[in-house]
Order: C-alpha cells, then structure tokens, then sequence
C-alpha cells in the first residue's frame, strides 16, 4: 500500500526543494544517507530534509486538511515523519518527526476506512 512519493500523483504534485533549482547539490552535513537517523534528519536545514525525504522515504497516507494543506506521512529508514505540503505555495512548508501516539490519530480513521475497503 506504501508507494514511493516521486510515483504518488497528489492533487497538486509537491516539488522537489534545491534539485531542480542547483543540480547534484551535496550536503553541507556531510550525512551518509544509509546511516541517516531521526535525530541526525532533524538537524538538516529543510531542503536537504525534503530532498532525503523524496529520495529515500515511502509516503504511508497522506489527508487533506483546510483544502489547504496535503499532510503525509512518511516512513524513512525506520523512523517517522509527517510532511506538511502547502498547495498555494507548492512546497512542503515543513517536516516534523512522530513520536507520539496523537500524532497518528489523525489518520486512523484514513487507515481503517483503505483496510475496509480492500475486503
């Protein structure tokens, strides 16, 4: 059910942050993106964060919110996230770690209703 973002197609097609803008930009931070962890994620500037993001992470759900807002989360190397992508400024405003149980609340409902409806 996961799918790699550069393939998911939401109403407004989130961009890529620095890629299209400065090609084959490396990090500042010099991160080796195997051994990324949450902490090490939550240092990068957001560009870099957005970009590790698109690269590596599988968007697990995304929901509306507002008619303003897509929100997804993302699952990278075993760690969590929650995108918050802006459709009038067509990027993702921020990037924001779940570590707690009401974080995923909000999209229990989305999960429950996709596993009904495969049955």
């Amino acid at each position: 059910m996961s799918q790699r973002l550069n393939k998911m197609k939401p109403q407004h097609t989130p961009r890529r942050i620095g890629t299209h803008i400065r090609p084959a930009v490396r990090s500042q931070h010099n991160v080796n993106p195997m051994n990324m962890d949450l902490r090490t994620f939550n240092r990068l500037p957001l560009d870099e964060k957005t970009n590790y993001m698109w690269d590596h992470g599988n968007c697990i759900s995304q929901r509306m919110v507002e008619n303003r807002y897509i929100l997804c989360i993302f699952e990278v190397n075993g760690f969590y996230v929650e995108a918050i992508y802006s459709k009038q400024n067509n990027r993702v405003n921020a990037i924001l770690p779940i570590m707690g149980m009401e974080a995923w609340e909000s999209y229990v409902e989305r999960v429950i209703r996709n596993v009904t409806e495969m049955n």
